[in-house]
């Protein structure tokens, strides 16, 4: 996330700013705003974080745009300048253009053209975070480029022999075995905690000091970001329990240092450095095909394999949790969720697929009660959700969400917002914005839009967006029209763009909702 500063000594154009521009779209965020140079100055002084992009108009009391930009240069290479103004000059267009602005823009905004700057200023910062995370990192690169193409087949021998020398990897022994181990993430992260990068990092560290002592064992993170460890032995042997007592200690060196949770696969044992591939794949199939168990057990795809899969489909009473619902027996709908999931634990060994078809039901069943459902609080959880616990969590979250909006009143907007909602509703095919009902409203756009956020709690394109999302899954879901066509129906021209809107709302494209509903009801 890149930071912006924003100078200007009118006030309008400050708050205008903010909500003009979707600026977490492009990786930015406003960290703060001044009404003139010395104020602006003063703030880059005292904030802790650096700026990567100056917004100044020149124009201003006690140090103009350029004598702002000219000081900043003096102790800062780095930032990026785009300059506004009220009206074109020649002398002030070449003097930030000896300054190095990425563009002069004029007042009244082309919305367009800022993007437009902002776009290919934040693609060259990206790839400067690039370039310099590579100079940084190289040699770890690509000893990791060269493990994960490894354990993925994608590899050849003669240039895996090549590299295992330059890497100082052994090759030459009995058997591999691949294990797994992933952090299992929160539903509510504490505030200060290292980011899950970090946060892995510090599991690579604690595992490699955990089997430094334990023979051939490589280390390393995979392309999903899951620490992955390679057990080599010298003999054929079936040596289960060494390797255990292995796992359990990186398991408990983990949860003692950073108080995080971790969950193990172990894969099957391969007898040839060329089939560590299938080792890995069968440990990594573990964490897709299954939920994590209370109490965090090491899983080996060996023992699964033994065990009998619960061929009993458990008979779920969905008719009387829609009642709960419809009465509003909160803690009966909320005991009978976690009784469902109580017997789905004691069916033995459920599959992933299995815990999410009745978790779906239920939250589904929850959700289309609500009048405008927002589909996206179902889906998007489910991507990070690693045991049954969380999706526990999740669908009683979810399910006594519903049953909040179900108990609201749903007359308390004011008389504009109620005219803007209504709008949307009926003319969400259309073309809609700010501008367009500004007009028909005699209320200025950017001032309509401050009140729209104040008690909606959301800009307006948002809402629009995200009530147009909701029409289009109606659709997928009870029609059988293509993708591009539910695109045209809601108000999207371009259907790449719907695509791109569609799954950053529900965390999965228009396709594979569809299909999760064909087998959840099949």
């Amino acid at each position: 996330m890149h930071n912006i500063l924003i100078v200007d000594d009118e006030p309008l154009i400050l708050e205008g700013l903010r909500s003009v521009i979707e600026w977490e779209d492009y990786g930015l965020r406003i960290a703060g705003q001044a009404s003139n140079g010395e104020e602006a100055l003063e703030f880059l002084r005292s904030h802790n974080e650096a700026i990567d992009i100056l917004i100044t108009d020149i124009t201003m009391p006690k140090l103009t745009g350029l004598e702002l930009i000219q000081q900043i240069k003096s102790f800062d290479s780095k930032m990026r300048f785009i300059i506004l103004s009220g009206y074109e000059q020649f002398e002030y267009l070449k003097a930030g253009m000896s300054l190095g602005i990425e563009n002069y823009i004029l007042k009244p905004i082309n919305i367009k053209e800022l993007e437009s700057t902002i776009e290919q200023i934040v693609e060259v910062l990206n790839q400067e975070d690039v370039e310099q995370f590579h100079a940084k990192e190289d040699q770890q690169v690509l000893r990791n480029n060269i493990l994960n193409r490894w354990v993925t087949g994608n590899i050849d021998r003669q240039e895996l022999l090549h590299r295992s020398k330059v890497l100082n990897i052994s090759l030459d022994c009995s058997c591999f075995t691949v294990a797994a181990i992933r952090l299992i993430t929160e539903h509510e992260e504490d505030e200060g905690q290292l980011h899950p990068n970090q946060l892995m990092e510090e599991c690579y560290r604690i595992a490699v000091q955990s089997v430094a002592e334990r023979g051939t064992v490589i280390v390393f993170i995979d392309m999903e970001g899951d620490l992955v460890l390679i057990v080599a032995e010298s003999t054929e042997d079936e040596n289960k329990e060494e390797m255990y007592c292995m796992l359990q200690q990186v398991q408990c060196e983990i949860m003692h240092e950073l108080g995080k949770s971790v969950w193990i696969t172990i894969g099957s044992k391969e007898y040839t450095f060329q089939e560590v591939p299938q080792s890995y794949k069968k440990a990594k199939s573990l964490y897709v095909d299954h939920l994590m168990l209370p109490g965090y057990p090491i899983i080996d795809v060996d023992q699964l394999s033994k065990m009998v899969l619960h061929e009993e489909k458990l008979e779920i009473d969905y008719e009387a949790f829609t009642k709960l619902l419809l009465s509003g027996e909160r803690e009966a709908a909320n005991q009978f969720i976690a009784e469902t999931f109580q017997k789905l634990f004691g069916c033995g060994v459920i599959t992933r697929i299995d815990n999410y078809n009745v978790a779906i039901e239920l939250m589904l069943i929850a959700k289309n009660m609500e009048k405008n459902c927002n589909f996206s609080a179902v889906f998007n959880p489910l991507l990070r959700i690693h045991t049954i616990e969380q999706l526990l969590h999740h669908v009683q979250e979810s399910v006594n969400e519903t049953l909040d909006q179900l108990s609201l009143v749903s007359d308390e907007l004011s008389p504009n917002m109620r005219y803007m909602v209504d709008q949307v509703s009926k003319h969400y095919r259309e073309e809609l914005s700010l501008k367009t009902l500004s007009q028909r409203m005699n209320m200025h756009p950017t001032y309509l839009g401050q009140l729209f956020q104040k008690e909606m709690g959301r800009s307006f394109s948002d809402y629009v967006n995200q009530f147009r999302i909701e029409k289009a899954r109606q659709l997928l879901l009870q029609t059988t029209l293509l993708t591009n066509e539910i695109a045209a129906e809601v108000g999207y021209l371009d259907p790449a763009y719907f695509y791109r809107q569609f799954k950053k709302s529900a965390g999965i494209s228009p396709t594979e909702l569809r299909n999760m509903y064909k087998k959840e009801k099949a």
